[in-house]
């Protein structure tokens, strides 16, 4: 399964605080929508367990994820049929 939110998202979000479109501590506080979305699911009878979502977090917070290493497996000589001509 693929992460929702790679690298990518986390450089963008950085990129963007350094450019001074926001702050960092704006991004600790969960956008309108997403509070909208948990407050509505409280005591709400479709959802007898109230949010259980994804858990609100500030990614340019996270630590930027390692890349991942790139392998390429070795062709076997066993896997390709011979011809006798």
């Amino acid at each position: 399964m693929q992460k929702l939110f790679d690298a990518s998202v986390v450089k963008t979000l950085k990129d963007a605080i350094k450019r001074g479109k926001f702050t960092l501590e704006d991004l600790d506080q969960p956008p309108p929508g997403w509070t909208e979305v948990v407050n509505n699911c409280k005591g709400n009878p479709a959802f007898p367990q109230g949010y259980q979502g994804v858990e609100y977090k500030n990614l340019a917070r996270v630590e930027e994820p390692k890349p991942v290493e790139e392998k390429v497996e070795i062709t076997n000589p066993k896997d390709f049929q011979k011809y006798d001509f």
